[in-house]
C-alpha cells in the first residue's frame, strides 16, 4: 500500500483502514518455515532536505551581514573584506554540494529498496495466488480465516458515506479516455464488485458537489474506492489542472478519506497507454487491504504500472503550449477534448 512520492498513481488510504490492517494482518496459514512467506513492508520514503537548504541560505545571508557590519564598524582592508565574502560563499557552495550528494545517495538507496520491495511483493502475490488454487482443506482454512477478518472490515466500513441513488456525471464532461477505461473496469471487476462511472457527493455547508470519475466497491467487505483520472491542463482553455504545487485536490481527497473511502488517482497518460496495468494497481490495493487475491489472478501476465511524475503549474503550462496530451490521446480524441 505504498506509492512513490511525487508520482502517479497517487494512492490515499484512510487512517482508520491503515490502523485496521495493522491490527488485523491478513491471515497466514501455518506451514513449514521454509515455505511460509510474509507480506513485505514498503521502504520509508526519503525525507526532503528543503529545510536544510533554507537554513544554509539563511546562515550565508547572516554571515554576509556580519562581515559588512564588521567592515562598517571597525574597518577592514579590501583584501580581508573580499576574502571573508569569498570564504563564506565557498562554504555555502560546498555545503550545498554535500547536501545534494547526500540526497542523490539517499534517493538511489531508496530506489533500490523500492525495487527490492516490488520484487518481494510480486513473489508474495504469486505465493498467495498459488495457495488460493483449489487444494482442499488448506484453501478452506484460509477462506475461513479471511471471512472472519472480512466481517470485521465490513463492520468498520458499515457507515461509509454512499453517493445518492441517482448516479451519473450530469454536470461533468465524459471524455473518450474515461469511457474506454470504464470498459476495462467492467472487464476485470465484474462479479465481486459494484462499480459505476460517476457519482455525486454533496459538500456539507455548500450547494456544490464532488463528482467521482469512477466508483468501485468490493462487495464482500464494502471497501469503496474513488478512482480519478488527472489531466495536466484543461483541453479547451489550456488552464493548468491537478498541479502538485497547487494542492487544489487535497481538500477533495480529504473529503473522501474522512468518510473511509480509498482514493486512487491515475494520470490520464497512464489510463490511456496502460489501462490493464492501472486495473492491476487497483486490484493490488484491494488485495492488500482485504486479503482477497481473486482479483489479481487475471493479471499474472500484466506488467506493473510505470510511475508518471506529477506536474507543477509551470510544467502544466509548458505541456499546454506544446499540446502534450495530443501525443497520447490521438488526434480524434484530442479534438473531442478541446
Amino acid at each position: 500500500m505504498s506509492q512513490i512520492r511525487g508520482f502517479y498513481p497517487v494512492i490515499l488510504i484512510p487512517d482508520s483502514i491503515r490502523q485496521f490492517c495493522a491490527d488485523n494482518p491478513i491471515p497466514i496459514l501455518e506451514e513449514s518455515a521454509s515455505s511460509t512467506k510474509k507480506m513485505p513492508f514498503p521502504p520509508r520514503p526519503p525525507v526532503s532536505n528543503n529545510s536544510r537548504y533554507s537554513l544554509v541560505i539563511q546562515l550565508w545571508i547572516a554571515s554576509v551581514v556580519v562581515v559588512m557590519l564588521v567592515n562598517w564598524l571597525f574597518g577592514m582592508s579590501v583584501m580581508a573584506f573580499w576574502s571573508s565574502l569569498t570564504c563564506s560563499s565557498v562554504s555555502v557552495v560546498a555545503t550545498f554540494s554535500y547536501l545534494r550528494f547526500v540526497d542523490f545517495q539517499v534517493r538511489d538507496r531508496y530506489k533500490q529498496r523500492l525495487a527490492d520491495y516490488q520484487q518481494q511483493l510480486s513473489k508474495y502475490e504469486s505465493y498467495q495466488l498459488h495457495r488460493l488454487q483449489p487444494n482442499g482443506k488448506e484453501t478452506e482454512q484460509y477462506n475461513s480465516l479471511l471471512q472472519e477478518r472480512s466481517k470485521l472490515l465490513k463492520k468498520l466500513l458499515k457507515k461509509i458515506v454512499q453517493p445518492p441513488a441517482s448516479q451519473g456525471k450530469a454536470g461533468a464532461q465524459q471524455g473518450v479516455s474515461e469511457k474506454q477505461f470504464f470498459v476495462y473496469l467492467c472487464r476485470y471487476f465484474s462479479g465481486f464488485y459494484d462499480f459505476c462511472m460517476g457519482g455525486e457527493f454533496p459538500i456539507p455547508g455548500t450547494s456544490f458537489r464532488y463528482t467521482a470519475d469512477f466508483i468501485l466497491v468490493h462487495k464482500p467487505t464494502g471497501l469503496a474506492i474513488d478512482i480519478e483520472i488527472d489531466e495536466p491542463y484543461e483541453g479547451r482553455t489550456g488552464k493548468p489542472h491537478h498541479c502538485v504545487d497547487r494542492g487544489k485536490d487535497n481538500q477533495r481527497n480529504q473529503f473522501f478519506l474522512e468518510r473511509n473511502w480509498v482514493v486512487i488517482r491515475f494520470s490520464e497518460l497512464q489510463v490511456v497507454k496502460y489501462p490493464d496495468a492501472c486495473c492491476k494497481a487497483i486490484a493490488r490495493i484491494i488485495a492488500q487491504i482485504t486479503g482477497d487475491y481473486r482479483g489479481l489472478v487475471q493479471f499474472g501476465n500484466v506488467a506493473d504500472l510505470l510511475p508518471h511524475k506529477q506536474w507543477t503549474v509551470k510544467e502544466a503550462i509548458y505541456m499546454a503550449k506544446t499540446k502534450f496530451r495530443k501525443s497520447y490521446l490521438g488526434l480524434a480524441e484530442y479534438i473531442d477534448r478541446t
